[in-house]
């Protein structure tokens, strides 16, 4: 799925939650090599604010909602990728 650039879309979802900014790109990047756009949210700015406190700092990845399906199926299966050892999963495999 092709969607519109990440500062143009309106109805979004969040698909993905951490306290980590490198997991946070991480899965990110890996969205984005998909075509689905991301935003990463948060309440503070960890580079001033480099700590957690109950919640405050947990940082949340936004996608369009129409493509929410195809972004849940991606994230599982990278991370049963991992989880199994079998990291040579791309884009152009699928």
């Amino acid at each position: 799925m092709r969607c519109r650039p990440r500062e143009e879309f309106l109805g979004s979802c969040v698909i993905f939650q951490t306290w980590n900014d490198s997991e946070a790109e991480l899965v990110r990047g890996i969205l984005e090599s998909y075509g689905i756009p991301c935003r990463i949210r948060s309440s503070i700015s960890h580079q001033v604010y480099p700590f957690t406190m109950d919640g405050l700092g947990e940082i949340r990845l936004e996608i369009p909602s129409e493509a929410a399906e195809e972004a849940r199926r991606i994230i599982e299966e990278h991370l049963s990728a991992g989880a199994s050892g079998n990291l040579d999963s791309s884009p152009d495999d699928h």
